[in-house]
């Protein structure tokens, strides 16, 4: 089995009751399957750059987006063979039937997850199709294997994107934003049960 650590962040205590049963699913689900587990509060910020900090201090969820990357590639440095980010929403209801791609060969070495955003559209009297659904990858579940490449690749060009840019942006702009730009062209593996 391979040496494999999985992380959640948000600060505490949770601000809402119905987070509690998706970290335990997940903290439950991990021991079940032997892995080990970590949970961050805020300090998942304290691997930042302070600019990065300064920069998004109005806009958490962005540097919660390059925090994560930073510490998959710290811990993974450290030397876990794999580690796996799970959002603190993120919930496991049926722990026997998730698991993990095995990361046997090269396409399996990292994984994203698949988003399916429903949004209710402007409805007018003669539009009855009340919604638009976006198909898109995430960031809520990644999955990286020591010695794959994209983690450095995903890490460097969303902190030299965030960098560069002056004004505001989208919360998602480094997160699912960048990495569905990524996955059009590149077609980036994706845990379609995650």
């Amino acid at each position: 089995m391979p040496n494999t650590l999985i992380i959640q962040s948000h600060r505490k205590p949770l601000p809402r009751a119905w987070l509690r049963p998706c970290v335990n699913s997940v903290e439950d689900w991990a021991k079940l399957r032997g892995y080990e587990y970590r949970f961050f509060d805020d300090e998942l910020f304290e691997i930042l750059p302070a600019w990065v900090v300064d920069k998004t201090k109005k806009q958490i969820v962005i540097a919660s987006d390059l925090a994560r990357l930073k510490w998959l590639q710290k811990l993974l440095e450290l030397g876990y063979e794999r580690v796996v980010w799970m959002d603190a929403d993120f919930l496991i209801f049926s722990p026997d039937d998730f698991h993990l791609l095995d990361g046997r060969n090269f396409y399996e070495q990292y994984a994203l997850e698949r988003e399916i955003w429903v949004q209710a559209k402007n409805i007018n009297a003669s539009n009855t199709n009340k919604f638009k659904v976006y198909t898109k990858v995430h960031n809520a579940f990644l999955i990286f294997a020591r010695g794959n490449h994209f983690l450095d690749f995903y890490t460097t060009h969303a902190e030299r994107i965030l960098k560069a840019t002056n004004g505001p942006m989208p919360p998602q702009f480094i997160g699912p934003k960048l990495l569905t730009a990524l996955h059009n062209i590149i077609q980036c593996p994706v845990q379609e049960n995650a």
